[in-house]
């Protein structure tokens, strides 16, 4: 059976919860955004009036970090949640009824890609959707994400290492208060 994707009514778990990544210690990650996205965000969060919080999120490089290939924006609450561009104060709501993203046309890649998630060898549906949760059987198959897919392509094509380098992830100390004792503390981890 063929479901065709579609936000859940009322829905805005993918801008409010972050997830641990790749493991708690690492601390809750942000959205990706690639470096050339970075700086547009920026502008945009200036434009608006929004702080927003960016920290690095891959780099490759032999001996140390060399070369940031990824960053991440993070949410604005002290466990990491809720994305600083969510307009929960206003009664204005998305066509779906979920908040609304204030900067919805202008949104990252990494959130048009959404529920499309990398999984190794294969792009996959993350497990955290609302949607993903409730159509989720080995019948079914999803429709409708082909903008999702290409998004995701373009992230993996932007952050594919060169093989020749390291590849670090920066641990961003960023989780739930009962989690505190076991993040690492802010900064680059090389990947094993």
């Amino acid at each position: 059976m063929i479901k065709k994707f579609s936000c859940i009514q009322d829905c805005s778990d993918c801008c409010i919860y972050r997830q641990y990544y790749p493991s708690t210690e690492y601390g809750k990650i942000g959205v990706l955004l690639l470096p050339e996205e970075k700086m547009a965000i920026e502008k945009l969060a200036k434009k608006i009036k929004v702080r927003v919080r960016i920290l690095p999120r891959l780099a490759v490089g032999k001996e140390s970090p060399e070369k940031i290939i990824a960053y991440q924006m993070m949410g604005k609450n002290d466990d990491g949640d809720l994305c600083p561009f969510l307009d929960i104060e206003s009664a204005e709501r998305s066509p779906h009824g979920g908040f609304k993203c204030r900067i919805y046309s202008s949104r990252p890649l990494a959130c048009k890609a959404y529920p499309v998630i990398d999984s190794g060898m294969i792009a996959a549906l993350d497990e955290h959707c609302q949607f993903c949760r409730k159509h989720s059987t080995e019948s079914a198959s999803v429709d409708g994400l082909q903008t999702e897919i290409e998004a995701l392509a373009k992230i993996k094509a932007s952050v594919t290492a060169n093989k020749s380098l390291r590849v670090w992830r920066y641990a961003t100390a960023t989780g739930k208060a009962e989690d505190r004792h076991k993040l690492l503390p802010e900064g680059w981890v090389i990947e094993c």
